[in-house]
């Protein structure tokens, strides 16, 4: 299938393409090359051979015209549980609450080009969720009444979200994002608990500064509304089956600031979890002109013997220049 006018491309490396091997050797800060005074004393560095954009395979294409999404059952109140919760009466096609089986999917647009996508299916409850959205692949899980509430970073306008249940139904939801042309929108994702980190240095600020916004320090939406800096979102649920994660960073094009700009960098705690796995992972950067460059990346996490060391995957992605008012 031709890959979508709406996505760049997406070079995906293959799991034998890049093979750095085990043991691992990591690089001391002496011998890296690209680095930067922002970069912590002793913190081992990798440089990362990515494809490019131009010898990417395609990604499945998002239809240039989707239908909308039917509107979400709403929940009708219940007096009194059934006696047996655990099972569904097929015969009339309702959940074990009363509420007719079937998948919805709606989407609404929020602030900081943030869309709130609300998934429903009564008849399957506590089941891993997949959703696909321009290049960005995450997993949740339903709750107890079917109902999963994910708030997901935007990467187009409109929006287009497919949903697919293990049983193997899907249905999607289409929204406008008005605001999204104000933002900068960066992110990584990955299969399996591989505990990437993005942190974006905002205004010259190194590793720990409150200008550091990462996982420990994500900002908030209020920041990026008032043009005081940017936010990071963590979506996806580590908890399911084969979990896609991802860390994506969102910076206003506009701001009230002049004071430099915002250096990207990905990194990977090496621990007793990751240690000398495959990492199968790719890079989201929303473009100037409204389009998505997806690029692949494979790698293995240095092997045991490094736990504790952190791996630093340089220039994967652009560093962003600020404008002021």
């Amino acid at each position: 299938m031709n890959p979508s006018p709406r996505i760049i491309a997406i070079a995906a490396l293959g799991l034998g393409a890049l093979s750095l091997g085990l043991p691992f050797a990591l690089a001391g800060p002496e011998t890296a090359t690209g680095m930067d005074d922002t970069v912590p004393a002793g913190l081992p560095v990798m440089n990362l051979a990515v494809g490019t954009p131009e010898s990417a395979g395609p990604l499945p294409p998002v239809p240039a015209e989707a239908p909308q999404a039917p509107a979400l059952t709403q929940p009708t109140r219940i007096t009194q549980a059934p006696a047996d919760v655990g099972s569904v009466a097929e015969e009339s096609d309702l959940s074990p609450f009363g509420l007719p089986c079937g998948l919805s999917v709606s989407a609404t647009a929020g602030d900081g080009a943030m869309v709130a996508l609300d998934i429903m299916d009564p008849c399957q409850p506590f089941e891993r969720v997949v959703v696909e959205h321009s290049g960005l692949n995450l997993t949740g899980q339903t709750g107890v009444m079917g109902l999963l509430t994910m708030d997901i970073p935007a990467f187009e306008t409109p929006a287009f979200f497919t949903v697919r249940m293990p049983d193997g139904t899907s249905e999607s939801a289409l929204t406008a994002v008005p605001d999204l042309g104000r933002y900068n929108r960066v992110g990584v994702q990955w299969v399996e608990d591989r505990q990437l980190e993005l942190h974006a240095m905002e205004f010259g600020a190194t590793y720990g500064e409150a200008g550091d916004i990462w996982a420990e320090n994500p900002g908030a939406i209020d920041r990026a509304l008032s043009g005081e800096g940017g936010f990071l979102s963590e979506v996806g649920d580590v908890t399911v089956a084969e979990p896609m994660l991802a860390q994506i960073y969102t910076f206003p094009r506009d701001t009230m600031l002049d004071r430099g700009n915002v250096r990207l960098t990905i990194e990977a705690p090496v621990t007793e979890t990751n240690c000398g796995l495959p990492t199968e992972a790719r890079t989201l950067e929303l473009g100037d002109d409204g389009q998505v460059s997806v690029v692949g990346l494979d790698f293995t996490v240095p092997d045991c013997d490094a736990v504790g060391d952190y791996l630093l995957l340089q220039n994967l992605l652009q560093d962003l220049r600020v404008a002021s008012n």
